[in-house]
C-alpha cells in the first residue's frame, strides 16, 4: 500500500520539512524568520509527534519546474530570479514590490520562493491522492498577487496548491485563519464560484492589509463564494470561536469541499508584536479541531506569526491535532523551561493561559461578532448552498 494512503486504518498525515527552507534568512532585522521551520520540526520530533506508523516526514530540498510561473506572470517571475541571483534591487524590481523593507532582496529568493511552493503543490497532491492531512509550515504565503509581492510575501502557495487540486478534481475550499487579511488569495478567486474562500482576522480599520471587509463578497459569477470575518480590536478566543462556528463551518458545510486548504497563522495570539488580538493558542486549536473533525482532508498551511515561542507551541499543537497523536503533558523542556499554561488541558505545557477582554469592551465585540453573523446570514449564505 502507497505510504501517502492509509496504513492501519489511519489516513496518512504528512509533515513536509526542508532544512534548506529553514537556513533562509529575510535580512538580520526582518520579523519574518524562516529558522521557524526548524524549530517546529524539532519540537515535534523531541516530543515523538514523527513516530507513528501512519505519520510521514516528506523532505523538500529541491524545488520543481515552473511553479511558480504556474500562477505567477513570467515578467515578475524573471525578477524574482534576477533578486535571487544578484541580491540586488533595481528600479523595475520596486515597481513589483521587490526590494522594499517588507519584501527585502537577498540572494536565494528565487529558491526560497520556489521551494516553499513546492513543499505546498507535493501536500496537496498527497492529500489529493489519499492522505488525509498534510502540514508544510513554510507555506500560506497569503498576500502574494500575480505580480507583486507583498507583506513578506513573494510567491502564493497557496493559490498554486488550490489551482492543483482542482486540476485533480477536488472540489475545495480555502480557510484562512492568519491575523492579516488573505487579501492575494482573495483576488485569485474573487469572480470564481469554484473556489470558495473564508478570512477571519482582524479588521482592516486597525491592521494590515487595510481591507477584507465584509462587504467585499466576490463579484460576477463567484458573488458569495468570498466571505470576509473582520474583527475588531482586543477579541479574544470567546469571540473569534463564535464567529467560526457561525460563520466558516455554516459556510462550509453548505459548500462542502472535498479538501480545504488552510493558512494557520498564528500572529493572532495576545503576545504577537505586529498585531491587536487578544487570542491564545487555545481557540486557535479548538478552532483548527472543530474544522478538522468536520473536514478531515486538509491541506494546511504555516503563515503569520512574529513571536517565535508562539509560532513553536502553535503549530507543534496544529500538527498533534492534525496527525491525531496525543501530546505528553509531562514533557516541559523542549524550549528550555517549563511553560505555565492551562494545566486542566492536554499538552498544558505547550498552552496558554486564558486571556478574556470584559466588561463593556466585551459586549460591545459580541455585538459587532452579531452584525458580522447577521451579514452573513442574509447576504451570503443564499448564494453558496450545493
Amino acid at each position: 500500500m502507497s505510504p501517502d494512503h492509509e496504513e492501519e486504518g489511519r489516513p496518512a498525515a504528512i509533515f513536509m520539512n526542508s532544512k534548506r527552507l529553514g537556513e533562509f534568512n529575510f535580512s538580520p532585522d526582518h520579523p519574518f524568520k524562516p529558522e521557524r521551520v526548524s524549530r517546529v520540526y524539532e519540537m515535534c520530533r523531541r516530543r515523538g509527534l514523527f513516530d507513528m506508523p501512519h505519520i510521514r516526514v516528506v523532505e523538500v530540498e529541491e524545488a520543481g519546474e515552473g511553479v511558480i510561473e504556474s500562477f505567477h506572470s513570467p515578467e515578475y517571475a524573471g525578477y524574482l530570479r534576477q533578486a535571487g541571483e544578484t541580491g540586488e534591487t533595481t528600479v523595475e524590481m520596486l515597481y513589483h514590490g521587490l526590494g522594499t523593507m517588507e519584501n527585502p532582496v537577498f540572494r536565494g529568493l528565487y529558491d526560497f520562493s520556489a521551494l516553499s511552493a513546492t513543499a505546498s503543490l507535493r501536500a496537496a497532491r498527497m492529500v489529493a491522492e489519499g492522505a488525509g492531512a498534510a502540514f508544510n509550515p513554510c507555506g500560506g504565503f497569503h498576500h502574494a498577487h500575480r505580480d507583486r509581492a507583498s507583506g513578506f510575501c513573494y510567491v502564493n502557495d497557496i493559490v498554486i496548491a488550490i489551482n492543483e487540486l482542482r486540476r485533480m478534481g477536488a472540489r475545495t475550499a480555502y480557510v484562512d485563519i492568519d491575523a492579516h487579511h488573505g487579501d492575494g488569495v482573495q483576488e485569485a478567486f474573487y469572480a470564481d464560484p469554484g473556489v470558495l474562500t473564508i478570512s477571519v482576522h482582524e479588521s482592516g480599520k486597525t491592521l494590515f492589509p487595510w481591507g477584507g471587509f465584509e462587504r467585499e463578497t466576490g463579484e460576477g459569477p463567484g458573488r458569495g463564494y468570498n466571505i470576509n470575518v473582520p474583527i475588531e480590536a482586543d477579541s479574544d478566543d470567546e469571540i473569534f470561536l463564535l464567529l467560526f462556528r457561525e460563520i466558516v463551518m455554516d459556510a462550509l458545510e453548505s459548500f462542502r469541499p472535498d479538501i480545504v486548504v488552510g493558512q494557520f497563522g498564528t500572529d493572532t495570539f495576545a503576545t504577537d508584536p505586529l498585531t491587536h488580538l487578544r487570542m491564545t493558542n487555545n481557540g486557535y486549536i479548538e478552532a483548527v479541531s472543530t474544522l478538522h473533525s468536520a473536514f478531515p482532508r486538509i491541506v494546511a498551511l504555516g503563515g503569520g506569526g512574529y513571536n517565535m515561542a508562539d509560532v513553536v507551541r502553535g503549530w507543534t499543537l496544529l500538527w498533534a491535532e492534525l496527525a491525531g497523536v496525543e501530546l505528553d503533558t509531562g514533557y516541559g523542556g523542549a524550549l528550555g523551561g517549563v511553560l505555565m499554561g492551562d494545566a486542566s488541558i492536554e499538552g498544558s505545557d505547550l498552552r496558554d493561559m486564558r486571556i478574556v477582554t470584559s466588561g463593556p469592551a466585551k459586549e460591545k465585540l459580541r455585538d459587532k461578532a452579531g452584525e458580522l453573523i447577521g451579514w452573513y446570514r442574509g447576504s451570503i449564505r443564499p448564494h453558496i448552498a450545493r
